[in-house]
């Protein structure tokens, strides 16, 4: 059953005329109404909405806690538009196909993780990925994780969100896009705007639980030679630069809001629960413009190198080993039309 999250008056996203038709609506109309506009709110009181109203949709819908985020304000002269090649609320029993790979057609994934496609579901109103140990280990990898990937490479300016929580594993909870390649004097540049990586599991990076962890990566790689080897003299090691916004709770405990607005082609700015908390103006040492390359969208749980993989017993416990993507959204700027 879809999950119908509700909104007080004084929330973002709904105003005082719409909520006065709400209470002047009949109930089916008001339901179906709210699932229109999709929204996606938290709280609600007696003052703001009536007590009969909600006691009843409370017994006909699950209620799923939710805050309400839109983009930052737009410039001057500019509007934002939703775009709909990265936008999905998941209220479906299944992953649209026509927006998403349940994989990623590109990585298999980092030992002693595979992605496989059982580990993702969409249900109860959200994208789930679960990490699992695998029933049938194939050589290096003996953990199930999972990855979704937009099958759009489009995303480029515009403001992208996702409300996550992440598992309590030592296994990544991320909302990133990548994909983008730039040619560049000795060779070219992978691109990678990491909007928030996390684990909600970690212990020996703690930094990884308690934060919103934002990162832009310039990965180089050198021109080949006539022989087919890459040319490794003079080679310009990866350029990133990133940055951190400190959240109220644990990425685990509950739903959290990561967005970013991707300004231009060097200006990335971060928002954590609605409000902006940090500004990477990317560095400029391989290109004077890098990240103007359009790219994919990625939502992934994946293991690490450099931190011990989740214990067999927390890969056994649903309460500890699924990410809960509530929705991720896009928009991106238009002209307002004088």
């Amino acid at each position: 059953m879809t999950c119908l999250k509700l909104v007080s008056y004084n929330q973002p996203g709904i105003d005082a005329k719409m909520f006065q038709t709400m209470l002047q609506t009949p109930l089916q109309s008001k339901v179906r109404s709210m699932r229109e506009r999709k929204l996606k709110l938290s709280s609600f009181t007696g003052s703001h909405l009536l007590l009969g109203f909600a006691a009843a949709v409370s017994i006909l819908f699950p209620l799923k806690p939710a805050t309400a985020q839109s983009p930052p304000e737009p410039p001057a002269g500019y509007r934002w538009e939703v775009n709909e090649s990265f936008t999905d609320e998941f209220d479906g029993d299944q992953l649209d196909g026509d927006k998403w790979h349940d994989h990623n057609p590109r990585w298999k994934g980092r030992p002693p993780g595979l992605f496989m496609p059982s580990s993702v579901s969409v249900k109860d109103g959200s994208l789930q990925i679960k990490c699992t140990k695998l029933n049938r280990p194939k050589n290096e990898f003996n953990i199930a994780c999972g990855a979704v990937q937009s099958k759009a490479k489009t995303a480029l300016y515009g403001y992208y969100e996702c409300r996550m929580k992440a598992s309590s594993l030592s296994t990544s909870s991320t909302f990133w896009l990548a994909g983008g390649v730039k040619k560049v004097d000795g060779g070219t540049i992978g691109l990678e705007l990491d909007i928030h990586e996390s684990m909600g599991g970690a212990e020996k990076y703690p930094a990884f639980a308690l934060n919103m962890n934002c990162n832009t990566h310039q990965h180089f790689r050198p021109a080949k030679k006539s022989d087919g080897k890459g040319d490794s003299s003079g080679k310009v090691p990866d350029v990133k630069k990133g940055g951190r916004i400190k959240l109220s709770s644990r990425v685990n405990d509950e739903f959290h809001t990561y967005g970013c607005w991707w300004v231009d082609a060097n200006t990335m700015k971060f928002y954590a629960d609605g409000k902006p908390g940090l500004t990477i103006d990317v560095p400029t040492d391989l290109d004077p413009e890098p990240f103007d390359q359009p790219m994919f969208m990625n939502l992934v749980c994946e293991t690490y190198k450099w931190v011990d993989p989740p214990k067999n017993k927390d890969l056994r416990d649903d309460t500890r080993n699924t990410t809960h993507y509530d929705y991720v959204r896009a928009w991106k700027l238009v002209k307002v039309d004088l």
